[in-house]
């Protein structure tokens, strides 16, 4: 087993959240890896917070606690003298790293691949989003050779590279077809609570949407979508329930405001409840390397209707019902779809089957991923 040290930084809060995505990743991978009883050092930063979970475990497995904000990642990796140092979000001073085994994660390429969608200008966003978003629009040489500049850091280093699903792996592979070095393919791990949220039979029936304030999730074409149908006297005793977007936030977009529900950001357990009593959970993302939350919601046997961009078709397979998330008539056509009884049915136990198949190789994964990094 090498001598190794774990990047906790890349779990604590960065300018997507507190508690973002690939942080989550790297402390389902932290804390199997403690289970597993492989024994390795930390690195995180004392000026941000810290999940007290996995700062209490570190503490419980006596891994040494390296603070980045007192020294340099170099000077801690060649003082202790590690053989390898793991990543799940990389900074730019690991990934110049050459004197023992680096092993990172990238999730994918969202940046490059993510389509330019003028909707853009819908979502409530800062001046700086606002800006780069222009400069992508209307300066296309100039941000594309940015963004190639930031992906090559990474792809050009000596790092041993692991990604998240196939089609990252063939992303990668198809915006940089010089990078010529094997990528490692393993399932980002399940994320699903050990707790089972009840079902509620007294719940009305509604539309769940996650992520409503990002454009990149697509979520307002499913509001409009939902909105239209309403008003063509369909979905009569059916909301269409949105996290992550504000009460207020679209209402000068929708005429039937009675039949939403927005809601801020919700914590795990409202969330968990939230997908379990779902009648049917939309996801018209424009991007995902992986893509946790339809997962999330055919655990429960909800049924899915999605985007087939990216790695979702990719995972969900024929657990799902697909439309054009660009076009608005289809993703009610969806809707009007799995609607019909029969239909719902459908769906909603080859959903669950599907969950049950894709977390036998999120486990197997997870295992062979940590073997991987730490043997």
């Amino acid at each position: 087993m090498r001598k190794l040290l774990f990047d906790l930084v890349a779990t604590q809060p960065n300018a997507s959240g507190k508690r973002h995505g690939g942080g989550k990743y790297g402390e389902i991978i932290f804390f199997r890896m403690i289970e597993r009883g492989f024994q390795f050092d930390c690195l995180y930063n004392s000026r941000i917070w810290l999940n007290p979970d996995v700062e209490d475990a570190a503490k419980q497995h006596r891994c040494k606690m390296h603070d980045v904000a007192k020294s340099s990642i170099e000077t801690i990796v060649k003082k202790d003298c590690y053989e390898a140092i793991y990543s799940c979000l990389p900074s730019k001073e690991i990934l110049k790293i050459n004197y023992c085994k680096v092993i990172c994660t990238l999730h994918g390429l969202r940046k490059l691949e993510t389509p330019e969608d003028n909707y853009f200008w819908k979502y409530p966003s800062d001046f700086k989003s606002k800006v780069k978003w222009i400069i992508n629009k209307y300066a296309k040489i100039i941000w594309r050779k940015k963004l190639l500049k930031d992906y090559r850091l990474f792809l050009e280093s000596d790092c041993s590279l692991i990604t998240v699903s196939e089609h990252s792996m063939a992303a990668i592979k198809s915006y940089f077809p010089n990078f010529k070095k094997d990528i490692k393919v393993y399932f980002s791990p399940n994320t699903s609570s050990a707790t089972i949220a009840p079902k509620d039979s007294t719940t009305s029936k509604y539309f769940l949407m996650v992520s409503g304030n990002r454009c990149d999730k697509n979520n307002l074409r499913a509001i409009l979508a939902f909105d239209r149908l309403v008003s063509a006297g369909y979905m009569k005793d059916v909301k269409a329930v949105v996290t992550g977007c504000k009460k207020g936030m679209f209402d000068n977009k929708v005429k039937n405001h009675s039949s939403f529900e927005f809601l801020g950001y919700v914590d795990e357990e409202k969330l968990e409840k939230l997908y379990a009593n779902a009648f049917c959970f939309v996801y018209p993302s424009l991007n995902e390397g992986f893509g946790y939350p339809p997962l999330e919601a055919m655990r429960y046997g909800v049924p899915v209707i999605a985007s087939p961009f990216s790695s979702i078709s990719e995972v969900l397979e024929g657990g799902a019902m697909y439309f054009n998330p660009f076009q608005e008539e289809e993703i009610m056509s969806r809707m009007l779809l799995i609607s019909n009884p029969e239909r719902h049915e459908q769906y909603s136990k080859a959903g669950f089957e599907k969950y049950q198949m894709i977390k036998q190789r999120q486990d197997r994964d997870l295992d062979a991923m940590i073997d991987y990094i730490c043997i």
